[in-house]
């Protein structure tokens, strides 16, 4: 292991260490390894305290089984965007190559003249999670790369999250902060003990940063990367193969002037939709809802049926409408800028996003959203 990995590794230690006033540690560890176990695993599904951003499978991933955890930054002047994804996934559940384990990071970048470029990486030597009071920290290791996160409590306001990256064999190293400026929330709740997790048939979900500030200094291939604008990060957990449970899904976040947005509206092959709402103004919760139609999406232009089939083109943008109750709504519309992933089941996309609350004024930002279409 070179020295900038060892550096961080101690330092990572050395944050959840500090858990205690008295200095103690009070740190519980968590390994992924770079393998599935045998038999069965325990799948969370109703929230425990302190566990929003954690591993949910016990004592691991099995054959049929996934875990994620999601980071992206959005310029807030132009197309640069970056999305991280830690995955630990069976065979054949997520449309992604098995890489021979379970554990495989997904690296996506986009500068600003809308190109992207892939630097993504198996970690083969395995990962863990050191978890305390105070937070977590996660180490996921290569035979020549370091990827790693650490998080501060979400039980106190604007947790700060950092992601660092040290893959020079891939000619990506640096790191990204996310700084929260909306609380953290399950689907349909608040983060808190006790309550349902499910987004999806056989689908869980938490979301630790709904919106922040987001600074990126990164070094990809030789030249300087940086990125001021919003970031988000969450995680999904679930159990089979996504194709097999899902026709549609459309998933996004957005900051719309002084609005923080996250929506989620999808289709099951039973041809059921669901629903997941969130619009925040600073800390306080302007609605959040998984009733029926609590926030419907639609894409609208060129490449606009709905729902999408597997290798149609992206669409001109969508329309995303909030019904916050009472007869009010928000309505949002997102153009596409640039496409970050292209496959023929999955895109992701960022944009330019306006809206507001229907009768008042209309605000401008930038958004990021994808959809899935099996």
């Amino acid at each position: 292991m070179y020295l900038a990995s060892i550096l961080s590794s101690a330092l990572i230690v050395a944050s959840v260490a500090r858990s205690t006033p008295s200095g103690q540690s009070c740190v519980t560890g968590v390994e992924l390894p770079f393998k599935l176990i045998n038999g069965h695993t325990h799948i969370e599904t109703v929230s425990v305290k302190g566990g929003l951003d954690l591993p949910k499978l016990t004592p691991g991933v099995n054959a049929s089984t996934w875990d994620w955890w999601y980071f992206d930054a959005v310029s807030a002047t132009d197309n640069a965007a970056i999305s991280v994804v830690l995955y630990n996934m069976a065979p054949n559940s997520l449309s992604i190559p098995y890489p021979g384990g379970p554990l495989f990071i997904a690296v996506r970048v986009t500068f600003k003249n809308g190109t992207s470029i892939d630097k993504s990486t198996v970690p083969n030597l395995g990962a863990d999670f050191q978890i305390s009071d105070r937070g977590l920290a996660s180490e996921w290791r290569g035979n020549t790369s370091l990827h790693t996160f650490t998080g501060s409590s979400l039980n106190v306001p604007n947790p700060i999250y950092t992601l660092s990256i040290n893959d020079p064999g891939r000619g990506v190293v640096g790191s990204f902060q996310l700084k929260s400026v909306a609380p953290p929330h399950y689907p349909c709740h608040l983060n808190r003990p006790g309550v349902s997790e499910q987004l999806f048939p056989n689908i869980w979900w938490a979301n630790a940063v709904p919106d922040a500030e987001a600074v990126v200094d990164l070094v990809i291939d030789g030249e300087s990367f940086h990125l001021r604008g919003n970031g988000y990060h969450d995680k999904n957990w679930g159990s089979g193969s996504l194709e097999a449970i899902t026709k549609t899904w459309y998933w996004g976040h957005g900051r719309v002037g002084p609005y923080s947005l996250v929506w989620f509206d999808a289709v099951d092959k039973s041809g059921k939709e669901y629903f997941s709402s969130w619009i925040t103004k600073g800390d306080k919760v302007l609605t959040q809802s998984c009733a029926c139609h609590s926030v419907t999406v639609r894409p609208w232009g060129k490449n606009s049926q709905y729902p999408p089939i597997p290798g149609l083109a992206g669409p001109s943008g969508f329309n995303i409408r909030y019904d916050m109750g009472n007869g009010k709504a928000f309505t949002a519309n997102f153009t596409h800028g640039a496409t970050q992933l292209d496959t023929a089941n999955y895109q992701r996309f960022t944009g330019p996003i306006t809206g507001g609350i229907e009768g008042k004024k209309k605000h401008k930002g930038t958004a990021l959203c994808e959809q899935f279409k099996y």
